[in-house]
């Protein structure tokens, strides 16, 4: 199959749920013997000669496009996301592709590109944007920034909803917002999919010293939705929990070298029992060393991928219903969801003090995910499914590999 593969930041190293996610997916496509072409949207973090040879691997060709200045596009009735990517439409296509796959609605203007000849128009529906805005409007520390983000909001809802109805199959990153969009629009429920986080699994972890007392969270601190499930944990559960000398919280944090998420990082750091490593390459022995994994999100959308990342480590996660919504796992049998910071602690203080009820609620966990977020049989599958709209046909080893 030859696909056309459209990003709107570098996938590699793939340092947050995002990049993950589309990162997982272009190595199972390239490794199933699919044609790559990808175009990726130009960011001020220009990727490192080594982290570009990486992507390489797995495409037939790289284009970075500029988007327009953020200045030019506030004025506009699209969103100021899908404004500054109109690029797209413009980029010189001259190959035929079997399927277009845009990350993310504020990509969808790939699809006006009158020299796109493409069989099938995916959209990958990482949030409900309009949902995803306005969250981050209530957490903005900047005047400015919350206003842009509630009008970005408003501008989202009549965009995404023409934008769902023109293009031929959507892939929903969370099981709940798939459910919400079936059942709103039952008309369109033959061309949604629910497609999990692209998960490629590797090694069996490590856990060497995980019957310590160490708690750990793991963020991207230049979005506000992160520092502010951060500073609820600190102010709610934090202090609860510091009576036992034995308990730590260790914070992993990347901060795309933006002066917000370096200012939070100082103001963190001066929490007691609290250590905090910032813009870690590997952080697979910090998971190893960790008794469990916590996600105090307040607010937004889509799947936090980083419960996903926790339970491949297979690692026991405490969480609040936000950050465990569309991910399909349940409270109590995969992880534990509380909402209350009573609550929370003592969730947390159950898993510390029994080793074993923690450890099997992990590997129930692992098992879901191996199930159901296995990137191999989840792209055979969709794969398959589009087959009716595409000339392409799978080889014969394709067709008999396991779906899942």
């Amino acid at each position: 199959m030859k696909i056309l593969h459209v990003m709107s930041e570098f996938p590699y190293p793939p340092d947050n749920g995002c990049r993950a996610d589309i990162w997982g997916r272009l190595q199972t496509m390239s490794h199933l013997g699919h044609s790559i072409d990808a175009l990726v949207m130009s960011t001020k973090r220009v990727p490192r000669e080594r982290d570009t040879a990486e992507v390489r691997r797995f495409v037939n060709s790289l284009q970075f496009v500029d988007r327009r200045p953020m200045r030019q596009c506030l004025a506009t009735l699209a969103p100021t996301s899908v404004a500054c990517n109109k690029p797209l439409a413009e980029v010189p296509l001259r190959e035929q592709y079997d399927i277009t796959i845009a990350e993310g609605d504020s990509l969808f203007p790939i699809f006006e590109n009158p020299g796109l000849q493409t069989a099938v128009r995916a959209l990958r529906v990482h949030n409900n944007e309009s949902i995803r805005m306005w969250a981050s409007a209530q957490t903005e520390e900047g005047f400015l920034r919350r206003q842009l983000c509630r009008l970005e909001a408003l501008r989202f809802l009549p965009f995404s909803r023409s934008a769902y109805s023109r293009v031929d199959s959507l892939w929903f990153i969370s099981q709940s917002e798939y459910q919400d969009f079936e059942t709103a629009q039952p008309a369109a429920t033959s061309k949604i999919v629910w497609l999990p986080p692209s998960l490629v699994f590797g090694s069996e972890p490590k856990r060497c010293t995980a019957r310590s007392k160490r708690v750990l969270f793991v963020a991207s601190f230049h979005i506000t939705l992160n520092r502010e499930a951060l500073r609820w944990y600190l102010r709610e559960v934090h202090p609860r929990l510091t009576q036992d000398p034995e308990y730590e919280l260790v914070v992993v944090g990347s901060t795309n070298e933006r002066p917000c998420a370096q200012q939070f990082t100082e103001e963190i750091k001066r929490e007691r029992r609290c250590s905090v490593h910032v813009n870690i390459e590997d952080l697979t022995p910090l998971y190893d060393e960790c008794a469990l994994f916590v996600n105090p999100m307040q607010r937004g959308a889509g799947v936090k991928l980083k419960n996903i990342h926790a339970i491949e480590r297979r690692i026991p996660v405490v969480t609040t219903s936000i950050g465990n919504d569309g991910s399909g796992f349940m409270d109590r049998q995969h992880v534990r969801v509380a909402d209350t910071p009573s609550d929370f602690a003592s969730a947390i203080t159950d898993i510390l003090n029994n080793y074993s009820m923690g450890g099997l609620m992990a590997e129930r966990a692992h098992c879901y995910l191996t199930k159901n977020y296995d990137c191999h049989a989840n792209i055979l599958r969709l794969f398959s499914s589009l087959m009716p709209k595409s000339p392409w046909r799978p080889k014969d080893e394709v067709v008999s590999s396991r779906i899942a």
